[in-house]
C-alpha cells in the first residue's frame, strides 16, 4: 500500500484529533476524516478534571488549551444553603468546540485532513478499504472509529452495540450571573440536591473565561414535564429543584440559551473487528454527571497510539486478535469500568429512595460535613455574607 496512509481516523472531535497527532509524532501517516471543517458549538465535555489536564499535559497539548480556559483552584461542595467541604485542586473549564479546534489548528504536518463522511469500510485481516461519501476510497491497514456515539455511522461501520441504559441522563449547559450585577464570591460549587424528589444528579458552577458556566446534570425524561420547564423557563425551575441556592450563591440570572444534550448508555460487545477499532464514545458512551468522558478518550488515545499501533504496524496484517489487545488492555478496561459503575451510581444517588440508599445518602452528606468541619462553617458565613445574608441563616 505504497502511498496509502497506515491509519485511518473516522472523526476528528477530542478522539480523532488526539489519536492523530500522537500518532502523526511517531511517523505513522495518517488521514483524518470528519464532516466538518471546524468543531461547531456543541455541549459536551466542558471541565478538565485533573487526571485528564495530566495527559493533556504529557501529549503536550494543555498548554494551549490554558488561554481558552477558565482556571479552576478550589472547588466548594454545598447542600441545603451550606458548604460541607472545600477541595483543592486543578480544574480547567472549556468550551469543548474550542478546545477541538485548537488541536485541529496544531495537527502534525503527517495527517492528512479531509472534510468528508464515511459511508463503508471493508475490513479484513490483510488490509482495509475506506469508501467516502464523494465516492473516493482509502486503502489503509487499520481503521479506528473515533465517531462519537453517531448513530447512522455506528449501523454501517463496526460492531453493533448493546444497550446498557436507554435515557441515562438529561443535561444542561447554559451561562449565568448574579442578579444583582455584582460578581461571584467563589470560583466554583458543586451544589448537591435535597433529596430524590427533584430527580437532579447535582448543578456545578465554573469559569470559562470571563463567563461563569452551569451543569444541570438530571435522570429526568427528555420529553418529560421537567425538562421542558427547564429549557423555558430556566431560572424558577432551577429555584424549585434548589430551593436554598440563592443563599449561598446570590439570585442568579440564566443569560444564554439553554443547551440540552440526551445519554444513552452502550457498549461494544462483540469479539474485535480485523483492522477496525472503536475507541472513546464509538465503543462506550459515558455519562457525563460522572466527569470521566475526557478520562476515557484521552486514556484511549494514550494506551492505543502509544502502547499497541507502532506494535501492530511493524508486523504483517491486523487480524482480531491484535484489536482485541486493546479492548483487553488493563487501563483501558479500568477506566471504562469505572465510568459504567460510576454512571449507575450517580443515578441510584439520584432517584432511589429506598432504605439502603437513604441511609447512604445520609452517611455520604455526613462524612463530607465532617471532613469540612470549622473551614466550612467559616465559608458558608462569607458566601452568605456575600450575598447579602445574616450569619443567623446557619442555624437554620
Amino acid at each position: 500500500m505504497s502511498g496509502s496512509p497506515d491509519v485511518v481516523i473516522v472523526g476528528a472531535g477530542m478522539a480523532g484529533a488526539v489519536s492523530a497527532r500522537l500518532l502523526a509524532l511517531q511517523g505513522v501517516r495518517v488521514t483524518l476524516v470528519d464532516p466538518l471543517l471546524r468543531c461547531a458549538p456543541c455541549f459536551k465535555a466542558e471541565k478538565i478534571e485533573p487526571d485528564q489536564r495530566e495527559l493533556l499535559e504529557k501529549f503536550g497539548l494543555m498548554e494551549r488549551l490554558v488561554p481558552l480556559s477558565g482556571k479552576i483552584g478550589e472547588v466548594f461542595e454545598a447542600k441545603d444553603g451550606r458548604v460541607l467541604r472545600r477541595l483543592v485542586l486543578r480544574q480547567n473549564g472549556i468550551r469543548y468546540h474550542e478546545m477541538v479546534n485548537a488541536l485541529r489548528d496544531q495537527l502534525p504536518a503527517g495527517v492528512d485532513f479531509r472534510v468528508g463522511r464515511v459511508r463503508e469500510v471493508a475490513s479484513s485481516p490483510e488490509g482495509q478499504r475506506v469508501r467516502l461519501d464523494d465516492g473516493s476510497e482509502l486503502e489503509t491497514r487499520l481503521v479506528v472509529l473515533a465517531s462519537g456515539t453517531a448513530a447512522q455511522l455506528a449501523s454501517h461501520v463496526g460492531p453493533p452495540r448493546r444497550t446498557v441504559q436507554n435515557e441515562q441522563s438529561v443535561n444542561f449547559g447554559f451561562d449565568v450571573a448574579r442578579a444583582d450585577g455584582r460578581p461571584f464570591a467563589f470560583e466554583s460549587v458543586t451544589y448537591h440536591p435535597e433529596g430524590t424528589a427533584s430527580g437532579v444528579g447535582y448543578l456545578t458552577l465554573f469559569p470559562i473565561g470571563r463567563v461563569m458556566r452551569a451543569n444541570l446534570f438530571t435522570f429526568w425524561p427528555l420529553r418529560g414535564e421537567l425538562a421542558t420547564a427547564f429549557v423555558r423557563e430556566p431560572r424558577a425551575t432551577l429555584e424549585r429543584a434548589f430551593p436554598r441556592l440563592a443563599r449561598l450563591v446570590g439570585a442568579i440570572e440564566v443569560t444564554s440559551r439553554v443547551e440540552s444534550a440526551r445519554v444513552d448508555l452502550f457498549r461494544v460487545e462483540r469479539a474485535p473487528q480485523a483492522g477496525v477499532v472503536p475507541i472513546a464514545d464509538a465503543f462506550q458512551s459515558v455519562c457525563p454527571s460522572t466527569g470521566t468522558g475526557l478520562s476515557k478518550v484521552l486514556t484511549d488515545a494514550d494506551v492505543l497510539c502509544h502502547e499497541l499501533v507502532p506494535e501492530w504496524l511493524a508486523s504483517p496484517g491486523l487480524a482480531a486478535e491484535k484489536a482485541a489487545r486493546f479492548f483487553d488492555h488493563p487501563r483501558k478496561r479500568g477506566v471504562d469500568e469505572r465510568s459504567l459503575s460510576g454512571a449507575a451510581y450517580r443515578r441510584r444517588t439520584a432517584l432511589d429512595g429506598s432504605l439502603r440508599w437513604r441511609i447512604h445518602r445520609a452517611r455520604l452528606y455526613s462524612s463530607m460535613r465532617l471532613r469540612g468541619g470549622t473551614d466550612a462553617s467559616r465559608l458558608t458565613k462569607a458566601l452568605r455574607a456575600a450575598c447579602g445574608k445574616t450569619a443567623v441563616e446557619d442555624s437554620e
